[in-house]
């Protein structure tokens, strides 16, 4: 079911007329990716998926968007003529899969000759609970200069894309608040 949904966003990733819809199915796309790997008993990728990818790049694309404007008739033009190099690359890819797998060989694995370790969680501590106690306790410092240096580039980002017309009038908070009480209020009799 998630595996589908996953195919399904990717699909509608590629197929979106609108760039905002496009990113907010690669959205959906990562989160169920993110889901396969819960399902799997991975623990650490999926939430690096969620926060590097959705986080990061997603947001990333819609500030891109915002910036460049990009028309809905601009993009309805140009879309048929990247559609064989497309086919190209897609055929590429299959005869890729195809013969990366092994469909002339022996299917059957011969369990004789391999030594299986099974993982034993000694301190019962998981993956995740490990990094956190390493980011919070040792690398304190980092985490803390690395998260500064992101909202430094994320206050940027949106004074890149504040866009000022001199004909809209904006409210002057600084001059409302040091106005004086006297010379705005008049009493009428």
């Amino acid at each position: 079911m998630t595996a589908g949904a996953s195919l399904f966003s990717g699909w509608s990733v590629i197929t979106s007329k609108s760039p905002i819809l496009s990113v907010f199915w690669l959205v959906v796309a990562f989160a169920n990716v993110a889901f396969l790997l819960i399902l799997l008993g991975v623990e650490f990728l999926p939430i690096l998926f969620i926060i590097v990818y959705v986080g990061a790049i997603a947001i990333l694309f819609l500030f891109v968007v915002m910036l460049l404007n990009i028309k809905l008739v601009e993009i309805g033009e140009n879309a048929t003529r990247y559609v064989p190099m497309g086919i190209v690359i897609g055929l590429i890819f299959l005869y890729q899969i195809y013969f990366s797998m092994d469909f002339f060989g022996d299917q059957t694995l011969s369990i004789q000759n391999v030594n299986i370790v099974e993982y034993v969680n000694i301190h019962g501590v998981t993956n995740i609970e490990q990094i956190g106690d390493l980011l919070y306790t040792d690398y304190w410092l980092y985490f803390i200069v690395s998260s500064l240096i992101l909202l430094v580039s994320m206050i940027g980002a949106i004074v890149l894309c504040l866009f000022h017309e001199e004909s809209v009038k904006r409210q002057d908070l600084f001059g409302q608040i040091a106005t004086e009480y006297t010379r705005t209020v008049r009493t009428v009799k």
